[in-house]
């Protein structure tokens, strides 16, 4: 019986590995082809999205059209430089802090 038991486990093992092998195999192909997949749509992707990236005169006139609803406020802008700038001067010339040093202490 210890025999048989034997012969059986070594068959049973040669079909594991066998199994394992050609399941290994199978593996190494099916990422190499999902990684040529993959690699040839971000081709075509770039190709079409970066390469040949002109548009029609229509959608050229239609973008500009969106565009010129906004319009530049230059008071606002001036404004908001001026409140920049006032910032900048308090810091700089503003009172620093003589409070008591706790890392310092005299």
């Amino acid at each position: 019986m210890g025999a048989e038991n034997k012969i059986k486990s070594e068959k049973i093992s040669r079909v594991n590995r066998a199994f394992q092998r050609g399941f290994s195999f199978f593996l190494r192909w099916f990422y190499l082809l999902i990684i040529v997949i993959a690699s040839a749509y971000a081709v075509l992707i770039w190709k079409k999205y970066i390469l040949n990236a002109e548009w029609s005169e229509e959608k050229k006139k239609a973008y500009i059209s969106e565009q010129s609803v906004l319009q530049f406020d230059e008071e606002k802008y001036k404004k908001a430089l001026e409140i920049m700038n006032s910032r900048r001067e308090k810091l700089k010339n503003g009172k620093k802090y003589f409070g008591r040093d706790i890392f310092f202490p005299e």
